[in-house]
């Protein structure tokens, strides 16, 4: 440990000729500059790396996904391209959009639709999109879904279609937005359900 100065006794004055000689103070620049780096570089590169790896991206249906088959009889088609009308109309700056019913063996049904495209705030675009559906579905208030991937927010809400019991998920990130409606299967399942399939339809697409 440094101790302290000795302070000259009462009185003193210097010799005449007698020059102080100024002490030197540690440098800090080393660390000022180490902080402007992490603040003006690191910030931005943690914020932008959801933004690269999720836009642009593609979407396609598989024919078989997470044990759901696509069903291609004439109703379900036509449901298709009734979503993906409204999905186009609800987003216009969607790059491509896409729609299908998918169903199990044993009556399961799941009706997916959504866009790609680049989006800014996909938490407040999921918002928008549940209360988009909140009438058509009399949803109840929407909950919200851990997905363990920042950037990407997703709903979940009980409602109705065609007078049984439904829940409607949304899952929106920078690149894309993916809605499932799910028949027979609890919130915590259909939220679960919607982040596999939305695995295998929207793939990121780095350049």
């Amino acid at each position: 440990m440094t101790p302290p100065p000795v302070a000259p006794p009462p009185g003193w004055r210097a010799p005449k000729g007698y020059v102080p000689v100024p002490v030197r103070r540690r440098r800090r620049w080393p660390w000022l500059l180490l902080l402007t780096l992490v603040c003006c570089c690191g910030v931005p590169l943690w914020w932008v790396q959801p933004l690269s790896t999720q836009y642009p991206a593609s979407a396609a249906l598989p024919d078989r996904a997470a044990g759901l088959r696509l069903r291609e009889d004439e109703r379900s088609q036509a449901t298709a391209e009734r979503l993906k009308t409204e999905v186009r109309q609800a987003h216009l700056l969607a790059e491509d959009t896409f729609a299908g019913v998918y169903a199990t063996d044993d009556g399961k049904r799941v009706t997916i639709f959504g866009g790609t495209g680049f989006r800014l705030s996909p938490e407040a675009d999921a918002e928008a999109e549940m209360a988009r559906l909140s009438e058509q579905y009399a949803l109840d208030p929407a909950v919200p879904v851990e997905t363990g991937v920042r950037g990407r927010y997703e709903r979940c809400a009980v409602g109705r279609a065609d007078g049984d019991a439904v829940v409607v998920c949304t899952s929106v990130d920078h690149g894309s937005l993916a809605t499932g409606v799910f028949t027979r299967l609890s919130l915590e399942d259909s939220g679960a359900l919607l982040d596999t399939l939305r695995q295998q339809i929207v793939t990121p697409t780095q350049s």
